[in-house]
């Protein structure tokens, strides 16, 4: 049993299970901070109802509550209708000033608006409690593992006086250096866990959430998994055989590694020079994990944006990165055996 690196893994996680912790209690008191405004609608018809002339009335649509607030001098009609989950949908007209025909639409996590101009006038719809994409809670899952695949990026350095002497047996090299990348691949899945819960028990707090799944099993969720992967196998790879200095590796590879893919982004044609820097960036971005998440971006419903590099060449791509840096890593963990 690998044993000293799974208290490294159990004691990583006990800190961030604290950190999670203290989160969660902040946003407790925020809660409870802000209890009286989320209970009404003051910030939506606030306005409309400090205004002289706003007639209000009260009906019952399909057995919902709905709210109207009409003020015929600003031409401005407020309509809020509860709904079964617990939302709030408003709808506002309003005239539109100087503004052209347009169509806009934008989520804020499970607020959902949409506003479209025309003739004159203005009409927004808010949902404050629409579905949210599930992926959303999978990318900040996966910002997490990241942290944490570079924290335990030197595990293998880690060992003390591995490259002297390892008294193993009759356990293999091999064999416990898989178990080290076991650990801490099952620290990272554990972490991307506990993120998930705990983002969801601080929204909770606010409205409860309703997901939408519908775009989890698309490649691009594959790709904010595997990055973490990729990423620890090639900081691993990268000081399975250092003696010394393997926390300078890790403290200037994100630097490093975001300035190199960026440069790579960036046209240096213009000149012979530039030409010979961007062939360079670009060759070097290409072993670099976190390169292939470049220009990767997600819509507000969570529909992965597929720019550049098409998403199936950057998934192929990084599983093998994580394969070769895998080999590499336990390479150079067996050039002495006990």
């Amino acid at each position: 049993m690998n044993y000293v690196e799974w208290l490294r893994v159990r004691n990583a996680l006990r800190i961030y299970a604290i950190v999670l912790g203290a989160l969660v209690v902040l946003a407790l008191i925020v809660r409870i901070s802000i209890n009286g405004q989320l209970s009404s609608n003051e910030f939506i018809v606030s306005h409309i109802q400090s205004e002289p002339g706003t007639v209000v009335s009260h009906s019952v649509v399909n057995g919902l509550n709905r709210a109207t607030y009409v003020n015929a001098k600003e031409r401005t009609t407020v309509t809020i209708d509860e709904q079964n989950d617990g939302g709030k949908l408003i709808h506002i007209v309003r005239p539109a000033g100087n503004h052209v025909t347009s169509t806009q639409h934008a989520n804020v996590v499970s607020i959902q608006m949409s506003d479209t101009q025309k003739n004159g006038m203005e009409s927004i719809t808010f949902n404050t409690d629409g579905p949210v994409s599930f992926v959303i809670f999978l990318g900040i899952a996966s910002v997490a593992a990241l942290v944490f695949a570079t924290i335990w990026g030197c595990s293998f350095a880690c060992e003390q006086g591995h490259l002297e002497y390892a008294l193993l047996k009759p356990v293999t090299r091999t064999r416990y250096g898989l178990g080290v990348i076991g650990y801490d691949i099952l620290g990272m899945a554990i972490v991307a866990v506990m993120t998930v819960v705990a983002a969801i028990v601080c929204m909770s707090m606010f409205e409860w959430p309703h997901f939408d799944f519908s775009h989890v099993a698309e490649p691009g969720t594959a790709l904010l998994l595997l990055l973490p992967l990729a990423w620890y196998a090639a900081l691993n790879a990268a000081t399975a055989s250092l003696k010394r200095g393997s926390g300078a590796v890790i403290g200037f590879a994100w630097p490093v590694g975001l300035v190199i893919s960026s440069l790579a982004q960036i046209p240096l044609q213009d000149s012979p020079v530039g030409n010979v820097f961007h062939t360079i960036f670009w060759t070097v971005s290409r072993i670099i994990p976190i390169t292939y998440l470049n220009g990767a971006t997600f819509s507000d419903s969570g529909r992965y944006n597929n720019e550049g590099l098409p998403v199936t060449i950057r998934i192929a791509t990084l599983i093998g990165l994580t394969l070769i840096y895998g080999a590499l890593t336990l390479v150079q963990w067996r050039r002495v055996e006990a």
